[in-house]
């Protein structure tokens, strides 16, 4: 796992989505030189350097512009911001200009499948694309490592088990090593969709949220189907 931290001052969510969709190829290309520089020396003869599969993207917002009014509307935006991108070209990914932006904001513009999450010390919503949360009384809402330790966890799982089902849908037989097998998915399986007694409120209702719209208990559960015992 690679951390890559970078800073930028975009002046839409528009040019923060294609500054998103851009980087996301270049991170990984950037990622897959540098792990091959790496590990190339410690592989055995012949066997090739791992290629980077997901970047996992999080933007913490310093400050904003928008109304009461408004932020509901940016929130849906940062959480889905495919709906303000050309993406038929991946290799040149572009916004689709200023006034697509603008008529999402006086529409009051909703994802059909985003869930909320929050109450009453924040603002919290979960898509497909994307998280975003804002804290009201920041000393009582979650934290950024919170949203992001939850979301390794997922985003872990999820790359798990895609790569028990590839192996399926290529008619090989799924084997897992010892500690990472039918067990290891059951357990963690358990452990995502069962809530802690020391959980908050605020997390438990995040945690919904996002297995809710990530589709990953499924997915576990269609992996530990066909693992042997």
């Amino acid at each position: 796992m690679l951390h890559l931290e970078q800073h930028q001052q975009p002046t839409t969510i528009t040019d923060l989505a294609v500054w998103r969709y851009r980087t996301y190829l270049a991170d990984r290309a950037w990622t897959g030189q540098l792990l091959n520089r790496l590990l190339a020396p410690a592989l055995p003869r012949g066997v090739p350097c791992p290629t980077p599969h997901y970047v996992l993207s999080v933007y913490e917002l310093g400050a904003h512009l928008w109304n009461a009014s408004m932020l509901p509307t940016a929130m849906q935006l940062l959480a889905t911001p495919s709906v303000l991108v050309d993406r038929r070209d991946p290799g040149n990914i572009t916004g689709l200009g200023p006034e697509i932006e603008r008529s999402l904001f006086a529409s009051q513009w909703e994802h059909p499948d985003a869930v909320e999450f929050g109450g009453a010390v924040s603002m919290g919503l979960a898509g497909w694309s994307g998280v975003a949360y804002h804290p009201l009384p920041a000393e009582r809402a979650l934290t950024t490592s919170d949203i992001v330790d939850l979301e390794l966890d997922i985003q872990t799982l999820w790359a798990l088990s895609a790569h028990i089902q590839a192996l399926l849908e290529a008619g090989e037989d799924p084997v897992m090593p010892r500690d990472y097998g039918r067990s290891y998915l059951a357990a963690a399986y358990s452990r995502l969709t069962q809530s802690r007694p020391t959980e908050t409120v605020q997390h438990r209702l995040m945690r919904k949220a996002i297995l809710a719209t990530s589709e990953l208990p499924e997915r576990l559960r269609s992996a530990q189907d066909v693992l042997h015992p």
